[in-house]
């Protein structure tokens, strides 16, 4: 217990001063908490995140998850983006399916997988998310519109990747034991399930804080109870379901008809502290729970030239084949193009579905994680740094841009 209680102490301290260090000198602080886990974990070994938490190891990354959604979700009003709505469902649509196949067809050809984890993959590698997107946001002082469609993006394809990695894994199933495929897909009716509760939970939430049947003191308590308790159950009714349904109840709250500008404000703040402690602290549970092994076996050639693809060729050619004929200006195709850092997401559900793959005989799934390591060390790397002198570079910073 004392063992756990300091161990997990200094994870969270460890992440505090990632943030502070990347603050004080204008650095992303994606890359430093990256860096910091990597050192603290399989470079020293000072820290062994698995076996210092034991059990509370995945549900507790599970529920960081979770609120990192939510606290996106809550913040995505449709009124941010009536003149993009078209943008953001172009690429949560098309722009997906492009990358989802262009993904599996490279890692199949270059990357020399199996075409079931070559599939998984596809389907996770089109996973940006809150947590990675979000903080270089923060930092980069991009023009509204642009911000509000990559925070839009990101959010909304976190549970699209997931769900349709799990769709990959079941027809794989199918494929391999000969079963008929609809006995492995009831995740239609959890997705209905998962959406359900959500907004459910949603919309009583703040009917009761609007009627004021909830004191202002615990309306904070009650919603993360709330985004618990709906994660939960809608995980228990299928596996990755919950991201779908909390990123529902974050949705259905921001545009509620209920919703008043003082109650979301005052969520939003509270659940904005929280997000950065749990994105600061997850990321260092993450990557210090690698092995030496895992990081030489990204240093393989192609699992490098297949990343090098996905992130110079891929996302460029899906965002920008999505995007033709929308309200977006060029440099701002150009621009979303080439953001799209990978997260925890990515990391948390591939290690899920290698396992499942692995029990079908498939000998490349080894190579899952290695792969989706690496292309989230280099995407949030290359990014981060890039984020800033291209957004300046392409006239999509604040200051310049008459749009502020």
């Amino acid at each position: 217990m004392e063992t756990m209680m300091i161990g997990f102490s200094l994870i969270v301290a460890i992440g505090a001063l990632a943030q502070l260090f990347a603050w004080r000198f204008d650095l992303p602080a994606i890359i430093i908490m990256t860096v910091a886990g990597v050192l603290v974990g399989p470079i020293f070994g000072w820290i062994d995140p698995e076996s210092m938490l034991g059990d509370l190891y995945s549900p507790l990354i599970s529920f960081a998850v979770a609120l990192i959604l939510f606290e996106g979700s809550l913040g995505l009003e449709f009124r941010e983006i009536r003149e993009y709505r078209k943008v953001i469902a172009r690429l949560v649509t098309i722009g997906v399916l492009l990358s989802f196949l262009a993904t599996s067809v490279l890692l199949i050809t270059v990357g020399d997988i199996h075409w079931l984890p070559a599939l998984t993959l596809g389907a996770l590698f089109i996973v940006t998310g809150p947590t990675v997107v979000i903080p270089l946001l923060r930092q980069a002082n991009l023009v509204p519109h642009v911000a509000n469609v990559l925070k839009w993006e990101g959010i909304i394809v976190d549970p699209i990747g997931a769900l349709l990695g799990l769709f990959v894994v079941q027809f794989g199933f199918a494929f391999y034991q000969n079963d008929s495929l609809t006995t492995h897909l009831p995740f239609l009716g959890s997705c209905l399930v998962g959406m359900a509760l959500g907004i459910l939970f949603g919309v009583v939430l703040m009917r009761s804080f609007a009627k004021g049947r909830v004191p202002e003191y615990l309306q904070t308590t009650l919603t993360l109870s709330g985004v618990l308790l709906v994660f939960s159950m809608s995980e228990w009714v299928m596996h990755e379901v919950g991201l779908l349904a909390v990123t529902a109840m974050g949705l259905t709250m921001a545009n509620s008809k209920f919703a008043r500008p003082e109650i979301l404000t005052h969520l939003r703040e509270f659940k904005e502290n929280v997000s950065i402690l749990l994105i600061s602290s997850v990321f260092i549970i993450l990557t210090a729970s690698l092995s030496r092994t895992d990081l030489l076996a990204v240093l393989q050639a192609p699992i490098l030239l297949s990343i090098a693809g996905i992130l110079f060729l891929v996302r460029p050619f899906s965002i920008l084949s999505a995007t033709i004929g929308t309200p977006l200006a060029r440099n701002e195709r150009l621009f979303i193009g080439w953001i799209a850092p990978r997260g925890i997401v990515a990391m948390t559900v591939t290690g899920f579905f290698a396992a499942e793959i692995t029990e079908l005989g498939v000998t490349d799934a080894e190579k899952m994680l290695p792969m989706t390591l690496g292309l989230v060390f280099l995407s949030v790397t290359i990014h981060g740094l890039t984020i800033k002198p291209l957004a300046r570079r392409l006239g999509l910073n604040k200051v310049k841009n008459p749009w502020s």
